[in-house]
């Protein structure tokens, strides 16, 4: 069996594109981390995206759960208030808008969810209002 981290992990999806971070201007990740004991993954998302960029989540929406082979993401949406700027462990941040970085393999599938997700949604909504 293994032992997954519990992980909250945080889409921030602006018009520059998605936040991503690094510690090494290698390779990019979705700002999150790991929930301490008696803390939920959503308050860990919260969390890490204020100590990983300064960001002030406004609202939160949960999205989807995501097994990676170490961590048990659950990933949610934020509206953000502030400026993102790297603090702590990130030195460097960006916007993801396909093709632009290197990010992680789990990033890039948790990034691909989302936009299939969000498409889906997208062309539901627009058959309702053509059957009304």
């Amino acid at each position: 069996m293994i032992n997954r981290r519990r992980r909250g992990t945080a889409i921030v999806d602006t018009l520059e594109g998605i936040l991503v971070v690094s510690r090494n201007n290698r390779t990019f990740y979705l700002p999150g981390g790991g929930a301490e004991d008696g803390e939920s993954r959503q308050d860990a998302a919260v969390r890490e995206l204020r100590e990983e960029t300064g960001l002030q989540a406004v609202k939160c929406r949960f999205l989807f759960e995501y097994p990676s082979f170490t961590n048990d993401h659950k990933v949610f949406l934020m509206e953000t208030k502030g400026i993102a700027e790297p603090e702590n462990e990130i030195k460097y941040l960006d916007f993801f808008d396909g093709s632009n970085l290197k990010v992680s393999s789990t990033t890039w599938e948790i990034i691909e969810l989302y936009h299939l997700r969000k498409n889906l949604k997208k062309a539901q909504g627009t058959m309702n209002s053509e059957k009304q």
